[in-house]
């Protein structure tokens, strides 16, 4: 049996390096939260032998350097994001659509407007134009802002690609987060549900996620199929409408310029 592409990237490194991570791998499945991500790590598909040694071996440098675990991993992913494969444009949905907290994309049009708004503000105006189609007065900041911090994380109808993605998906914040796999803090903020027209945004590179862009976050799941052209994101548990996994991709920190409206705040 052909080894793993992370035991090929594993079996590469120096000894110590290597007793390192496994040591570190081991110790994580105490830890309820990091248990999942040693399991991500190990279960990891979509990452090349090569790209997987120099994330490992970044992480291990880190570790002898004497920073913490955790931060040095999470340092070690962040620039390594972005290594899954690339998605063939001919497959790329023409729809894509995401979750924030209220407050985070509120941060990012504040950001984009350069002093025209303040935090509050921001978030006061998009409270004010959900689900409108002529925010007048607040469009401009709107498509200026960020969709995401370094890169963005976006679902899409497998079944119906040029639809909205949350068309089938359940109404409530609690459906939401658990059709999404969303959980942690956000299950507890307030939502805005994001659209964009992939053309319309310039067609930036859709990539498959991995390990990488996940970092420490628990509710990735690597995909088991090595060939899988996206990933696909598991409800949170318990799910009781029996919901599918939604497709996931990544791409690179884009402005909202391809944004649809209404954006909808639940």
């Amino acid at each position: 049996m052909t080894p793993s592409e992370f035991q090929q990237a594993l079996n590469a490194l120096a000894p110590g390096s290597k007793r390192a991570i496994e040591g570190v791998l081991v110790a994580w499945l105490s830890d309820a939260a990091l248990a999942q991500v040693s399991r991500n790590v190990v279960g990891e598909t979509a990452l090349a032998v090569a790209d997987f040694l120099s994330l490992l071996t970044a992480f291990a440098t880190k570790l002898a350097n004497g920073n913490p675990v955790q931060d040095s991993w999470v340092s070690a992913c962040r620039n390594h994001k972005l290594k899954g494969p690339q998605i063939p444009k001919s497959q790329c949905p023409a729809m894509l659509g995401r979750v924030r907290s209220l407050e985070e994309h509120a941060k990012s049009v504040a950001k984009a407007s350069s002093g025209g708004l303040t935090l509050q503000e921001a978030k006061g105006h998009l409270l004010k134009h959900s689900g409108s189609l002529n925010p007048i007065g607040f469009e401009a900041f709107l498509r200026a802002a960020a969709l995401g911090n370094y890169i963005v994380w976006a679902t899409f109808d497998s079944d119906a690609p040029h639809a909205d993605p949350f068309d089938r998906l359940p109404s409530t914040r609690t459906g939401i987060c658990t059709a999404l796999g969303l959980g942690g803090g956000i299950l507890n903020e307030t939502l805005i549900l994001l659209v964009w027209n992939h053309a319309d945004s310039g067609s930036p590179p859709l990539h498959r996620p991995t390990v990488t862009d996940a970092g420490d976050c628990p509710f990735y799941r690597p995909c088991a199929d090595a060939n899988a052209l996206w990933g696909l994101r598991e409800p949170l548990q318990p799910n009781p409408d029996g919901l599918r996994p939604k497709p996931e991709v990544v791409m690179p920190e884009i402005p909202s310029r391809g944004l649809r409206l209404p954006f909808r705040v639940v």
